[in-house]
């Protein structure tokens, strides 16, 4: 796996500013609006179930 880039010596890279949780949750939201995600949770269970399998089974 490759290193992230690191700043050359002497220089410092700026800090990101920090957001609230408050911002993150509305960010998280609204791009999961976009991706026209469903909010009851049941389309997500259903991703997973086909990528996640039981333990004890085969991949085909």
């Amino acid at each position: 796996m490759a290193k992230a880039a690191a700043p050359p010596k002497g220089k410092k890279a700026k800090p990101k500013p920090k957001i609230s949780d408050k911002e993150q949750s509305e960010r998280f939201m609204e791009t999961a609006r976009e991706l026209g995600v469903d909010e009851s949770g049941e389309e997500f269970r259903r991703l997973i179930d086909q990528i996640i399998k039981p333990k004890g089974t085969i991949p085909s």
